[in-house]
């Protein structure tokens, strides 16, 4: 059943993502092209278009992430969905999932249009060749370098299923109230990350993080990296099973739908 509701979910989603990633690729070509002609002017307004387009699909992006889950579940949509024949866990796990992916494919699909934009073949090979460098100054060869790529794809994956998480918590904490819900979820939002940055500060001044830091920093270079990477790991997977917890109580245990 997760796979119905992914499938729903992407083509509900698509419609509104894919015009917008399409309309951005195709200005950052024609973009290029004005400015490999020197069409000053043209190219000036495209890129302010760029620009304009960039900011809407991230924009785009945390609106539809808050507005699937808010209007589909806790609105009056949900009292469809709740009748189908599935667990809340599928339902959170479908919205998380697509969230994730159509964020994913948003930083590619801006990175690829910044790039066709603004670098030509030979800055390309001067970039990989600055790359190169930093990592043998950073003593990072062989086997290291595609293990670091690989627990950076995973952090960010973790990180936003982190994010997304706490929006959905929050979402879901709102249907303790009846009215205002969205100012109560930007409040229980404002709270967290205010706890959050509490817990930070008494970790680190009673020596906690102190203590970790020092033996992280005294690491060489590479295992450094993937000490980091790990603690990194450690901290998204608690607030992700926190805010997932959470989130599955409200809806099995306190819905409230509008």
């Amino acid at each position: 059943m997760l796979g119905k509701l992914l499938k729903y979910e992407f083509k509900a989603t698509g419609r509104v993502f894919l015009p917008m990633f399409g309309a951005l690729l195709i200005i950052s070509v024609i973009n290029r092209l004005f400015s490999n002609l020197n069409f000053k002017i043209p190219s000036i307004i495209g890129k302010i278009i760029s620009i304009i387009l960039i900011v809407g699909i991230f924009a785009l992006t945390l609106i539809i992430t808050i507005q699937r889950f808010s209007k589909n579940l806790l609105g009056s949509e949900g009292y469809l969905m709740f009748t189908l024949p599935v667990r809340s866990d599928s339902l959170i796990w479908s919205k998380l999932i697509t969230a994730t992916v159509w964020n994913i494919v948003s930083m590619i699909v801006v990175l690829t249009a910044i790039t066709i934009m603004a670098l030509s073949d030979i800055s390309i090979k001067f970039i990989f060749k600055s790359i190169s460098e930093v990592l043998r100054f950073l003593n990072i060869r062989g086997g290291d370098i595609p293990l670091l790529g690989l627990e950076t794809v995973i952090a960010i994956v973790l990180s936003l299923f982190a994010f997304i998480l706490m929006l959905y918590a929050c979402l879901a904490l709102s249907m303790l109230v009846n009215k205002r819900r969205g100012l109560c979820a930007f409040a229980v939002f404002v709270i967290i990350n205010v706890i959050s940055q509490i817990i930070t500060s008494l970790a680190a001044t009673t020596g906690v993080l102190r203590g970790l830091y020092e033996y992280v920093a005294g690491l060489p270079i590479p295992r450094m990296f993937h000490a980091i990477f790990v603690i990194v790991f450690i901290i998204e997977l608690i607030e992700c099973v926190i805010f997932y917890v959470l989130t599955r109580f409200m809806l099995t245990r306190k819905l409230n739908l509008e």
